[in-house]
């Protein structure tokens, strides 16, 4: 019910003081069927038991929930407000009766810049370990997000992008959240073209020819150090507010876009020869060679798992160069 003086929903409680968790299931079912028939069916009960559960929800909340119709029933506005709750409490309900087989069970959990080498990589791995029944989860998003996951021990190991003229920055915020950084390899920006952009047969171009393309980006690289790098801060605004960013969280968008317009995209982590890119060109940035380092991200105190020891020596005896050495780029083919 709503609290008088937060004006937050609490779960609806027994008499007997203890969360009753079938309310909120069977309210749950009921809206998620439009229909307390198919709810009961779900639910594997009758439809009177349903609706007389629901209708003691409605009466501890003292709100209706639920509007009884001839086909069915439509959710209220209070009571949407509810199924949007009791879903979140329905959740961490699971969560918390997972939690002894959870222990049993080690994940390995990597959150990653978008790196197309470390996803093959990752992969790989998982291959060779699916006979071991390992649990594993991956994924990408931006350096701030992997910094909480890393810290909140909600992810092992996290793997960046950091430009090299930003290192001191960069420690110092690891040991404000008592993390370790280990450098794997040196990295540079690419510039990735598609057969109508201008700068497609270009063995390389320069700070000032970026300022005339138009791009596409990963969603997750909009604020990397390393896209930072790439048109000096400013010049990046200056482009995305004229409109001439397309930003995705696609990767095969990204990869179609270059390849079918004069759309261009600049990254450490793309390449086209892991995604299936064909005709696209990686194109080098004069005066950024070398210049980005991709390391881990720890916690500073404890050990590491068997598996992520494991996937690190993995990573490391199979990609210990410049991850546009590993996979040939189409212009040098």
């Amino acid at each position: 019910m709503a609290d008088r003086e937060t004006g937050c929903f609490r779960p609806a409680v027994s008499k007997e003081g203890e969360m009753d968790l079938k309310q909120l299931q069977y309210f749950v079912a009921s809206v998620d069927s439009g229909s307390l028939k198919k709810a009961s069916e779900i639910l594997y009960t009758s439809q009177p038991h349903v609706s007389k559960t629901i209708k003691s929800l409605e009466a501890e909340l003292q709100v209706e929930l639920l509007k009884r119709k001839a086909r069915g029933v439509e959710v209220t506005k209070a009571g949407r407000k509810v199924y949007e709750h009791a879903c979140r409490v329905l959740m961490e309900a699971g969560q918390i009766q997972n939690i002894q087989e959870e222990e049993e069970i080690h994940i390995l959990c990597v959150a990653a810049n978008s790196s197309d080498c470390l996803a093959h990589l990752f992969r790989c791995f998982y291959t060779d370990q699916m006979q071991s029944g390992i649990h594993a989860w991956y994924m990408e998003c931006g350096t701030e997000e992997i910094f909480r996951l890393v810290h909140r021990h909600q992810a092992e190991l996290g793997f960046v992008y950091v430009d090299e003229k930003q290192m001191i920055a960069f420690r110092q915020m690891m040991e404000y959240r008592h993390l370790a950084f280990e450098e794997l390899w040196r990295a540079e920006p690419r510039l990735f073209a598609g057969p109508k952009s201008p700068v497609y047969t270009a063995p390389s171009v320069t700070m000032m020819e970026l300022r005339n393309l138009d791009y596409v980006q990963m969603q997750d690289e909009q604020d990397t150090l390393s896209i930072q790098l790439l048109q000096r801060s400013e010049d990046y605004q200056y482009h995305r507010r004229r409109g001439r960013v397309l930003t995705t969280s696609s990767r095969s968008m990204l990869a179609r876009m270059v390849a079918d317009t004069q759309l261009c995209s600049i990254s450490c982590g793309f390449c086209p020869e892991l995604v299936g890119g064909g005709t696209i060109r990686s194109i080098p940035i004069r005066g950024t060679e070398g210049s980005i380092i991709f390391g881990c991200i720890r916690r500073g105190r404890g050990v590491l798992s068997q598996e992520a020891e494991s996937f690190m020596e993995y990573t490391k005896k199979r990609h210990n160069k410049p991850e546009q050495e590993q996979v040939p780029a189409m212009d040098e083919k």
